[in-house]
């Protein structure tokens, strides 16, 4: 092996290992530091472009299911409203089958017919006030429904439910809605036993509606759980790509330690050798 001064070719190959061994174990402490093992596009280009992609799909999947829990409460205060309208009706019809019965004089049926009509305003006064985010939910401006986005993506038909317009007609008591008049029904004890009908077919219409919420509510928890379960396989298949196991990284800085230290006691010695040559010229 030739005694060269100019170009110490064992220096610079213990110095290109020390850099190596460095970087090595610098990286393996970024990891650890961060807990992922892909800090930047050039650690891993393709996986980056996949696990970019998996956490828009995730964040979108967690407003979707924001979106279906502010659904969810829009759908309780319209039943809760219906809940109010029909305790009101079942009062009402307790009284018209009150008034059914012969034995109250005019004065009496008056009294009766008072308490029907307060009953009959405060039905058409909530069915007017019940509203969600300024949506009037029971005086049929909503007969075309609300669309609701239940998923991260565009296509209609797997990301988006339609809450039917039905579940939001008037439940005031014009010709419109529950069809309830008072007028003078409640004059005689015949005419009072008819009324009955009408009470029963708005009361009816009252419970038919809250079924379909209850019905439109359980496929909203149904779409819940689904988007819990994507988020979950999406959140899962994320880690896989980016986090860092540990382990292994602490593993591979005690590796990349040892070899930086090694390295650097040998670039010292390497260094030394050009200096045999003065030996042979003294």
């Amino acid at each position: 092996m030739p005694i060269i001064v100019n170009t110490n070719m064992s220096a610079l190959k213990t110095q290109r290992n020390l850099t190596n061994a460095t970087n090595s174990m610098n990286k393996a402490l970024e990891r650890m530091s961060t807990g992922y093992k892909i800090n930047s596009a050039k650690d891993d280009a393709a996986n980056t472009f996949i696990a970019t992609n998996l956490d828009v799909q995730v964040r979108g999947s967690k407003v979707a299911k924001s979106n279906i829990s502010t659904a969810a409460n829009m759908l309780s205060i319209a039943e809760g409203d219906l809940d109010v309208i029909h305790d009101n009706l079942a009062r009402i019809r307790d009284l018209t089958v009150q008034a059914s019965n012969g034995i109250y004089d005019k004065n009496s049926i008056d009294a009766i017919k008072s308490e029907v009509q307060a009953r009959l305003d405060e039905i058409d006064r909530v069915a007017a006030a019940s509203n969600f985010n300024g949506m009037k939910l029971l005086d049929g401006s909503l007969n075309a429904g609300v669309r609701l986005q239940v998923g991260a993506n565009a296509a209609e038909a797997t990301n988006s439910i339609t809450i039917e317009g039905a579940l939001f007609e008037t439940a005031s008591t014009g010709a419109t809605g529950l069809n309830i008049e008072l007028t003078t029904q409640l004059d005689a004890p015949d005419d009072a036993a008819g009324y009955l009908d009408s009470i029963d077919a708005a009361i009816t219409k009252i419970n038919t509606t809250k079924a379909a919420i209850g019905s439109t509510g359980n496929r909203l928890d149904a779409a819940t759980d689904s988007l819990t379960t994507t988020i979950e396989n999406l959140t899962a298949a994320h880690s896989t790509i980016m986090d860092a196991d540990i382990a292994e990284e602490a593993a591979n800085f005690t590796k990349y330690q040892i070899l930086q230290q090694t390295s650097s006691s040998l670039l010292v010695q390497a260094n030394g050798l050009p200096s045999i040559a003065l030996s042979l010229i003294q």
